[in-house]
């Protein structure tokens, strides 16, 4: 066939927990096993510098901040003054100075920047999307718009309203699959289409962490919830014929200027990181690789989903600044001058009052919730060319050149 301000407590709930993972109890994270098919001999033989060029010629999107490249500011969802992109080049809405992770998963490709969705729909989908799409929004939630109705939740940071839920990335994707990727074409033919493409599932779940704080609502069934919208997210794009996924965990967030700055001295670790937050984050992190292990063993050989291990990407870096070409880890960049961490709560990137360091390259943060166009690269290459991925991105592109011959 054809197919056709609540309470400033709960705000530092919101922050405290998305933002605090523990850095000292990183170092105590071992990598999660994962079982994989062997690379075959060729993978071995993939240069790692140039060679990502022609394998994926499109990426599709989803998650939230941290991979939204323009979505949120479409939408009309952030307040007034946020827009502290300094690279005149991209479109603005990005919670970076510039380039973050998909970006550089694009350059790497050899593919153009990838156009938000909501651009694409507001040109009445003339615009084709012909490296992909990203479906991510900022500030993205798999709460309901009710829970924060009967939980009295306000809404402080960068957004303003309720935010959007993660279904509705879902529904954005089918609507683009039905309204250009399928337009014209047999199931079958589409869903082949559709397995040569990559889908990159930024992170999920951050934000809510800390929208609950100080409420009777249980980490765990937050976690559960957030893990299922994930899932959602895998079936519906495997069941329009994906096969390559690339899902990402959440990052050592409560080492973030945000978190350590709402979080009681008591329940900080030596390096002032939110233990209670990094506790959450690892269960989150170890509910989504079983999850994912899951999926693997249902669909066996046929898919390829790849874990990103942000979190110990990120604490490699942090444990070696200057290697890394970073003299500053902890300040934020972009906020009020001062203090031991150029953050305040009630003068936030883009306000006035705010300025931005002289060298962003030089900084890991950039607004004391989002990392500099110089930390995403890093994380970029982490992933990508030195085994955060696992199974590695290397195994993945084997896998795909195997499909194409």
């Amino acid at each position: 066939m054809m197919i056709p301000n609540h309470s400033f407590h709960v705000f530092s709930f919101l922050l405290f927990v998305s933002f605090s993972f523990s850095y000292a109890h990183l170092r105590d994270i071992r990598p999660r096993e994962i079982r994989s098919r062997p690379l075959d001999s060729d993978s071995l033989n993939i240069n790692i510098k140039t060679n990502l060029s022609g394998y994926f010629s499109k990426v599709f999107a989803f998650g939230d901040s941290y991979t939204d490249t323009g979505n949120a500011q479409l939408l009309g969802v952030l307040k007034s003054y946020v827009g502290g992109n300094l690279n005149p080049k991209l479109l603005g809405g990005r919670s970076s100075n510039g380039r973050m992770v998909v970006d550089f998963l694009c350059d790497s490709l050899k593919i153009p920047t990838l156009q938000p969705y909501k651009a694409i729909s507001y040109n009445k989908f003339a615009i084709k999307g012909n490296s992909g799409v990203n479906f991510a929004v900022g500030g993205a939630t798999s709460l309901s718009g009710d829970f924060f109705v009967n939980h009295k939740i306000g809404h402080t940071l960068m957004w303003k309203g309720i935010p959007l839920g993660f279904q509705t990335q879902i529904e954005w994707f089918n609507n683009f699959v039905t309204r250009i990727a399928c337009k014209g074409k047999f199931e079958e033919e589409c869903k082949a289409e559709m397995g040569k493409h990559l889908v990159w599932i930024g992170q999920i779940g951050v934000d809510d962490f800390v929208r609950v704080i100080g409420s009777s609502v249980s980490m765990r069934w937050l976690t559960d919830i957030t893990i299922t919208h994930i899932s959602k997210i895998l079936t519906t794009v495997l069941d329009s014929g994906g096969k390559f996924f690339v899902v990402q965990g959440l990052p050592p967030v409560g080492c973030f200027p945000l978190a350590k700055l709402l979080t009681p001295q008591s329940e900080k670790d030596e390096m002032g990181c939110s233990l209670v937050i990094n506790r959450a984050v690892m269960a989150h992190n170890e509910l989504l690789q079983k999850t994912l292990e899951d999926f693997r063993m249902k669909h066996g050989a046929e898919i390829t989903i790849s874990y990103a291990d942000y979190f110990n990407a990120y604490k490699k870096i942090m444990g070696n600044l200057a290697g890394f070409r970073f003299s500053d880890g902890s300040r934020a960049c972009c906020g009020v001058r001062g203090g031991l961490l150029n953050f305040n709560l009630h003068n936030l990137c883009g306000m006035a009052g705010t300025t931005v360091c002289g060298n962003p390259a030089n900084h890991v943060q950039w607004d004391g919730l989002h990392l500099t166009e110089a930390m995403h690269k890093e994380i970029t290459q982490l992933l990508l060319h030195e085994g955060f991925c696992k199974p590695s991105f290397y195994d993945m592109i084997s896998r795909q050149r195997n499909l194409r011959t």
